[in-house]
């Protein structure tokens, strides 16, 4: 159990104080520097606040998309391509080996050939900027109707 004020709290404080009180003391040549601290300041707080969600989201979304088969659109028959094989090793369920997995196999262009696999992977990719852009730039979000 911690002490009162919480670790977030402390953070948010100092940053308001940077803003509010120390900011005008500045020459206008610093003002933009700290201005960037207090930026940082506040990115670390919604990551900490976030802790391990965004990562445990992606992780689950790249396991299940590797794990399942999909169809092959392109087989006039129906029948079922295989599933990308798994990689070596205990690293095979891990978030940032399957991020990397995912990387490499669009640059392959893997998913050129079906239709369900590359839109499971640009749901992907779009859930990953929505989550990297809500810890480090949530104003853009709401300034484009985006939640």
């Amino acid at each position: 159990m911690r002490d009162l004020p919480e670790s977030l709290d402390l953070l948010e404080l100092g940053r308001r104080l940077l803003l509010d009180d120390i900011l005008p003391l500045l020459p206008e040549a610093r003002q933009r520097d700290l201005h960037l601290v207090a930026t940082t300041m506040a990115i670390v707080g919604r990551e900490a606040a976030a802790a391990e969600k965004p990562a445990n989201e992606i992780g689950a979304m790249l396991a299940q998309f590797y794990d399942a088969p999909h169809p092959d659109p392109l087989s006039a028959c129906g029948e079922r391509e295989p599933a990308p094989p798994a990689w070596e090793g205990e690293e095979q369920n891990d978030p940032l080996e399957l991020l990397r997995r995912l990387a490499i196999d669009l640059r392959k262009g893997d998913f050129e050939t079906s239709q369900s696999r590359e839109r499971a992977a640009r749901a992907i990719l779009w859930r990953l900027t929505i989550l990297k852009l809500r810890e480090g730039n949530p104003q853009f979000l709401a300034a484009n109707g985006i939640g």
